[in-house]
């Protein structure tokens, strides 16, 4: 039985909203909306479903009902096609999100006409925006790169902020803002988008209105300070931004080999129009609502591409090896960007980063096969099923299949400048690409393992559209050789009679302390501290690699003085500490404290003790 004779099935025997539920699980799931997509290619067929959005019923027959209405999935390329051409489909489900804070929400020719501005105002230099990207992922790796598991999706998704902020010339403080405000963005927008016809979650759309509202109000001002400063506050800001843009061009520079870049921002290009020959009427709140729009587009689209290409090459052991081969050769530049880009595009073929797009009918549509959309319907394009059609072998991975779909990225063929085509494009790819070559040459990459399952952890999205999960590993010793240890315990009560007899025993344990530290070849600093009043005892050290073995030596080589501390320390492990290692280990874990966010800064990331040691030996100290 094919999906849709499942579907048709369970829409006879168990009703709409059942048949609802079943595609929706299968448009969820990369594996089973694949063969969805298989069926509906092959079939003359185009599937009409009923949405859940709303939850009443208007009884005026002659106005469409806008609630349980009848939702079209366009399956075929001819049909994507034609609706994203076609005066004839609109793009107004998206002006639920705020036509005044998003441009997408302009339907006809006021967002042909925006759109045209800002894909002229987007134009760069290749060179320019390959070390944006550059300098963007290497932001974003700071944090990523101090620990052994990172999320990929949070990695991608701080790149495209950094990319955005830098490319736009928002102040790096206003980094935080871009975050909370494009994540309420994207979880909106996959809800109108899709969510919409299968869950009811009311409150994602009013909260990403809310969330472009202040976004918009930012950009605004930012416009307004680049194009003419008033008072003391604006000029100030404005230094800022001038002495932020100075040290980004420098960068830049570095990153390409080269004198600093002349980068200019978009929104001074935007707020000074200076780009000759491009030159438009629009206030200070249209110019915010372009620049808004296309922020949130192709953030969405770097953290998925990304995400998306990852994931698919770790579906093949041959894959992976050949995209992380192909990664090494253009850091060497041996072969250019050419290989690396062919497989992401074939990645983002068979799931693109927005796998589905929204329009409506204004007047009905004559799809031919015998059907006809009727006026006032919403319909959904399957982008990752038009990808698909007209192609050999359409579900398997080729890695020499060299092409570069343009629906991909919402245009069709041969309309590079369509306005509906997402006009970050050419923005969006190096950034991914960015991405992507920089973890694929990370030591040791590796997929990471459920541990109630024992299953692998794959990309998770919700929705089958907003990517929001992907754990992966690497060797971090390959690096950054030093950990941070900091370890804090709370001393017993009475604390006066406990913290001094601790104070007691570290003075006169100290050159027991120092030789063993010494001893042991693998700790750079070490320090105790007594805080809040001496109620809390902190242990802080540097120490190389292994954490576990590094605290059993302790544990072996100066248990008996830990045996003397831990009876004026609360929750303390089993003693003698020689004789129960394993406890001790498991203890100094348990009390021992992130740095915040993760951050650990070393001036020397591969130098290990020995290292040091051998090019400063104590005794010439």
């Amino acid at each position: 039985m094919t999906k849709l004779d499942e579907f048709h099935d369970a829409e006879e025997k168990r009703g709409r909203a059942e048949a609802n539920r079943l595609l929706f699980t299968w448009l969820s799931d990369d594996a089973a909306r694949a063969d969805l997509y298989r069926c509906l290619l092959k079939s003359s067929e185009v599937l009409k479903f009923q949405s859940r959005a709303g939850n009443k019923e208007r009884r005026t027959p002659e106005i469409p009902s806008e609630f349980h209405q009848e939702v079209y999935l366009l399956a075929k390329r001819k049909h994507v096609v034609k609706a994203l051409t076609d005066p004839k489909f609109s793009s107004s489900p998206y002006s639920a999100l705020g036509s005044g804070t998003f441009m997408l929400g302009l339907d006809d020719e006021k967002n042909i006409e925006q759109s045209k501005f800002a894909s002229k105002y987007l134009r760069y230099d290749a060179r320019i925006i390959d070390a944006l990207a550059s300098v963007a992922f290497d932001a974003a790796a700071v944090l990523p790169s101090k620990q052994r598991n990172f999320d990929l999706v949070n990695a991608a998704e701080q790149c495209a902020l950094h990319f955005a902020g830098f490319l736009y010339g928002f102040e790096q403080a206003d980094h935080v803002l871009l975050e909370k405000t494009m994540r309420a963005a994207h979880i909106g927008a996959d809800y109108q988008i899709m969510g919409r016809h299968f869950v009811s979650e009311p409150g994602d759309v009013p909260n990403a209105t809310t969330a472009l509202g202040a976004l918009l109000q930012r950009v605004a001002q930012l416009i307004d300070i680049y194009r003419a400063r008033i008072g003391q506050t604006e000029e100030d800001t404005y230094k800022r931004l001038g002495q932020e843009l100075k040290e980004l061009r420098q960068e830049m520079g570095k990153s390409m080999g080269s004198p600093p870049l002349e980068l200019e921002p978009v929104l001074r290009r935007i707020a000074t129009q200076t780009l000759s020959g491009v030159k438009a009427d629009y206030t200070g709140n249209e110019l915010a609502v372009i620049v808004v729009g296309l922020i949130a587009g192709s953030i969405g689209n770097i953290q998925a591409g990304a995400s998306i290409a990852i994931n698919q090459f770790f579906s093949d052991a041959a894959l992976i090896a050949g995209a992380q081969d192909a990664a090494v050769k253009w850091q060497l530049g041996e072969t250019g960007d050419g290989p690396l880009y062919d497989l992401i595009w074939e990645a983002l073929r068979l799931n693109p980063p927005v796998p589905f797009l929204p329009r409506k009918t204004k007047e009905a549509i004559d799809l031919g096969d015998s059907t006809v959309i009727p006026k006032d319907r919403n319909v959904i394009l399957a982008v990752g099923a038009a990808t698909r059609d007209f192609k050999p072998d359409p579900d398997c991975f080729n890695a020499n299949r060299k092409e570069r779909d343009p629906l991909i990225f919402g245009g069709p063929e041969g309309t590079g400048a369509f306005p509906h085509q997402c006009v970050g494009e050419h923005l969006a790819m190096p950034v991914i690409a960015r991405i992507v070559r920089g973890v694929l040459l990370l030591d040791g990459l590796a997929e990471t393992l459920n541990p109630r399952t024992g299953e692998l952890f794959r990309l998770e999205k919700s929705w089958g559209v907003n990517c929001t999960k992907y754990p992966l590993q690497f060797n971090r010793t390959s690096v950054l050789t030093q950990f941070p240890l900091i370890v804090i315990m709370k001393v017993k009560n009475p604390v006066s009679v406990h913290a001094e007899a601790l104070k007691e025993i570290i003075k006169y344990g100290a050159p027991k302390i120092e030789k063993k530290l010494r001893d042991a070849g693998h700790v750079h600093f070490a320090w105790l501290l007594f805080l809040e009043n001496d109620t809390k005892l902190m242990l802080s050290t540097i120490y190389d690699r292994d954490f576990d073995s590094y605290i059993e030596y302790f544990a072996l080589q100066i248990g008996s003085l830990f045996d003397l501390i831990f009876p004026h320390i609360e929750d303390a492990p089993p003693m003698p500490v020689s004789e129960f290692p394993k406890e001790f280990v498991d203890t100094i874990r348990h009390y021992n404290h992130r740095t915040a966010a993760g951050y650990f800064f070393s001036a020397y990331p591969m130098a290990d003790v020995s290292m040091i040691t051998h090019q400063f030996p104590p005794e010439d100290q």
